[in-house]
């Protein structure tokens, strides 16, 4: 590649060495000869030929490397635009995932309050079913002292009309110590 770029100098000055030559030649007299073909026509032509030489070798190379570069720079904009889908993916995952953990938690405190309501129920239930069977001892025991008592009253007045009835017929007394008799008895069972 140098000995291109050396080759395309040397043929660019040897364009360049008649306008020199004239240039430098005071040529005898006052007035230097007029060239044959303008300085223009060189300057042109010397252009040109510059111009097809960084055409055919300094460009090509150039425009590879911004094409390559461009290329680089579409496929780093195609990963960002991947990149970015695959964020924008993974954040509605996460969204999605984010929402069904909400539902899941959400279902979570509603069954516990469901079976919170349901032991509550079972606790009531249970106390009320408690309480009525307390409730029925209760009575069925004042219903026993009850009967208890009137059979033990039953059994005293028995056995004070016994004893009043052995103490009259001991004692045959009159109406009057009768009657004071049996309120004596009932006033001394009533102190027992």
């Amino acid at each position: 590649m140098l000995t291109r770029v050396l080759r395309g100098t040397g043929f660019t000055l040897s364009l360049f060495l008649p306008a020199l030559l004239f240039a430098a030649d005071d040529g005898h007299g006052a007035k230097p000869p007029d060239p044959v073909i303008p300085q223009t026509v060189w300057a042109i032509l010397s252009f040109l030929v510059v111009l097809f030489i960084l055409w055919k070798k300094a460009i090509p190379p150039i425009l590879g490397a911004m094409d390559s570069r461009a290329e680089k720079i579409r496929e780093a904009l195609a990963a960002a635009d991947q990149a970015k889908a695959d964020a924008e993916a993974a954040m509605a995952a996460h969204q999605g995932n984010l929402e069904t953990a909400r539902q899941e938690s959400r279902s979570i405190i509603e069954e516990g309050k469901r079976d919170a309501e349901k032991v509550k129920a079972q606790i009531i239930e249970d106390a009320n079913q408690e309480a009525g069977e307390i409730s029925q001892r209760v009575t069925r025991e004042i219903q026993l002292a009850k009967e208890a008592a009137l059979d033990d009253l039953h059994k005293r007045s028995v056995a004070l009309s016994i004893d009043l009835a052995g103490k009259l017929i001991q004692k045959n007394l009159s109406a009057k110590e009768n009657q004071k008799l049996i309120d004596k008895t009932v006033k001394d069972f009533s102190e027992n």
